[in-house]
């Protein structure tokens, strides 16, 4: 396995996953942190977000040892690994620290262009499924704080194995990751059940404000920088809106657009059965999967919506 040569031959070790990250990137990129520390413990191995760990994350063991740009003085690596990441650009000013180093790049999302110089790109329910697979082909035994990292990734992209994503392989992963000592309630409870007062007032805003257009069965709501910080809420506390839009019986397909910064706009999409949403997040330079995707974009609101309602 070439990956593992690398790694043996590499003496200092990034691991990048994407900004905003979710329970997939930090599961993927946290459980082979963990990992290669335990196997490799004269390396000098970092896991690198541009953004901080969500709230609703931050319950599983070794996140306080995932850096933020800022902490990286001397960067000097020779490997970097992607995890989780569509496209190079997704792990933002982190991909300013890795100079020449050799990339690798692990991913599950089908509009992956394979930018790495090694690609294990595969079309499957999470990075963490894969990342599961590719822990025990290193040998690294897995233990039961790298099982939890995995087990939230598998639980963030099935929608707690609710999503056509779910394979039997899904299944046995999980299962195997159980007779670890993994507990299923309190991983979905922290994940999914613990919000904080700012999320749900964002969740609040979404369902009184979203607007359905029926000839497109799409359900859509702007929130804006101003509105947001109105809420005193931070951007991990609008995880989940997309989902929840999608959720209103007549809808096929929901957007949400929330502005990041005065013109910068992140929109996600959702798609309940057969609507292709990687290939109208490709229309702004976007990507993901066939029933989730997204995009960054300096477009105005009216004219996403308006390209979307076009494209549908």
């Amino acid at each position: 396995m070439r990956i593992k040569e690398k790694i043996e031959q590499s003496s200092s070790i990034i691991i990048a996953g994407h900004v905003n990250p979710d329970g997939d990137t930090v599961g993927a990129g946290l459980s082979l942190l963990l990992g290669l520390e335990n196997k490799y413990p004269e390396k000098k191995i970092d896991f690198v977000l541009q953004d901080s760990v969500p709230k609703n994350i931050s319950f599983l063991k070794g996140t306080e040892k995932i850096k933020k740009v800022e902490d990286i003085i001397n960067p000097n690596y020779d490997l970097a690994i992607f995890v989780d990441s569509a496209t190079i650009e997704r792990v933002g000013k982190v991909e300013g620290l890795m100079g020449n180093a050799f990339k690798i790049n692990i991913d599950h999302h089908i509009s992956n262009p394979k930018y790495g110089d090694i690609n294990i790109v595969k079309d499957i329910s999470s990075t963490s499924e894969m990342m599961y697979s590719i822990l025990k082909e290193l040998e690294i035994e897995i233990t039961l704080e790298m099982g939890e990292a995995i087990y939230l990734g598998l639980v963030n992209d099935t929608g707690n194995f609710a999503h056509s994503n779910v394979t039997d392989k899904t299944f046995l992963v999980a299962s195997e990751l159980m007779k670890l000592g993994v507990n299923n309630n309190k991983i979905v409870n922290d994940f999914f059940k613990t919000k904080s007062f700012q999320r749900m007032k964002v969740l609040g805003k979404a369902l009184s404000e979203m607007v359905f257009v029926e000839e497109k069965k799409l359900m859509y709501f702007n929130l804006s920088y101003e509105g947001l910080k109105s809420l005193n809420a931070m951007k991990d506390d609008t995880e989940g809106v997309v989902e929840e839009l999608v959720n209103y019986s007549d809808s096929e397909v929901s957007l949400f657009l929330r502005e990041d910064e005065i013109g910068k706009i992140k929109g996600s999409m959702r798609s309940k059965h057969n609507v292709d949403v990687n290939r109208i997040a490709g229309l702004f330079g976007g990507g993901g999967h066939i029933k989730a995707a997204g995009f960054t974009t300096e477009l105005s609101p009216e004219e996403i919506i308006k390209r979307v309602v076009e494209n549908l």
